[in-house]
């Protein structure tokens, strides 16, 4: 665990406790009966039997759900009509943890970068000594998973290591971004706090995607609602991420800039995300830092998009810096191949909407 013994096992023993004290309850409620009504069964039995009920359901109900908030690191609770059936479809779990793995990843490269820190000229690859681990999963009219970060001292790794580090970021920041979103209602403010509570432009952007993603689409009638928590966050006291959250981090997307700063810079793309219209530049010849994430506008067929990976760009646009100084997020107003060949893939202009502006 991440968060160490400040939360480890606290609603477990807290859940042993209440099994201690029906148990005590059960045993003198027998001493009773053997002594003032000869043993008799049915009389213990009637009343024991709200103990035994209580039992019953902490085992059930309550000892895995303590569980699941003692160790996971990142909670996620699904609930709506496709949750409180008998038998859940299995899609909708298996789809719920493809989202985990892709979107976690996604932040996780955003922390550490899109190259492998050994060779420029590879890709990152998230190593599966460094996935989330399935900690527990609580099904009771809603479906609950918990996820822990990986153990830094029984792998090849530390705590230390710049890709956990990167992991632990992600998670955090998901975490974050998830609750700040349920917590204020108005727009205004909920961009604020996720904009003082997470300073990288690039991180920031990356985990309101990861958020996205994970809030219930319009076309989705098994789930209206998806909690996230984790660590010293208890799932019971968040708030779903609905439907309506989806499309306010949507509408959030469309002014992921907040700086008004304008440069023109040159470097290699090495990641693009199609889907959100995103590329990740290293390599970068002008300025301090090594890698931005771009934003390009909207009427960019995707074959042309692709054509970019691992070409060298001239960009211009809008940036916004971190609290060190350095550019981690740009809107791209102007792009241009360097080098190319083909003339209609030289350069283009974006004209974004007034609304992204």
């Amino acid at each position: 665990m991440s968060d160490g013994p400040t939360h480890t096992e606290i609603w477990q023993r807290l859940v042993d406790e209440k099994a201690r004290e029906l148990h005590e309850q059960i045993a003198a409620a027998y001493v009773w009966v053997k002594e003032q009504a000869a043993g008799d069964e049915e009389m213990f039995n009637n009343i024991t039997r709200q103990q035994y009920d209580w039992l019953r359901s902490l085992y059930e109900h309550e000892l895995p759900l303590a569980k699941l908030m003692d160790e996971a690191d990142l909670t996620v609770e699904m609930r709506g009509p496709g949750t409180k059936v008998p038998h859940p479809r299995i899609s909708i779990v298996s789809g719920m943890f493809g989202k985990v793995k892709a979107n976690v990843n996604k932040v996780t490269k955003a922390v550490a970068g899109v190259v492998d820190p050994q060779n420029e000229n590879k890709p990152i690859r998230i190593p599966s000594n460094m996935e989330l681990g399935l900690g527990s999963l609580v099904y009771n009219d809603s479906i609950r998973f918990g996820f822990t970060l990986p153990d830094p001292d029984a792998g090849l790794f530390g705590p230390e290591d710049p890709l956990y580090q990167a992991l632990e970021r992600a998670v955090n920041a998901i975490r974050t971004v998830s609750v700040s979103l349920t917590e204020f209602e108005d727009e205004e403010e909920f961009e604020t706090s996720i904009t003082e509570s997470l300073q990288d432009p690039k991180l920031r952007d990356s985990a309101l995607i990861a958020v996205k993603e994970f809030a219930p689409s319009g076309w989705n009638k098994d789930i209206e609602g998806v909690a996230i928590a984790g660590g010293d966050m208890k799932i019971s006291d968040v708030k779903p991420l609905t439907k309506t959250s989806r499309k306010t981090v949507r509408h959030v997307l469309q002014t992921p800039v907040r700086g008004h700063e304008v440069i023109t810079l040159k470097g290699t793309v090495r990641e693009t995300d199609l889907d959100q219209r995103r590329f990740e530049i290293r390599g970068i010849e002008e300025g301090s830092f090594t890698d931005l994430r771009c934003i390009y506008g909207p009427g960019v067929a995707d074959p042309i998009a692709s054509k970019w990976l691992n070409r060298t760009l001239k960009v211009t646009g809008r940036v916004e810096r971190n609290a060190q100084g350095q550019a981690r997020l740009m809107k791209v107003t102007h792009l241009e191949i360097v080098g190319g060949s083909d003339a209609d893939f030289q350069q283009r202009e974006f004209d974004f909407p007034d609304s992204e502006s």
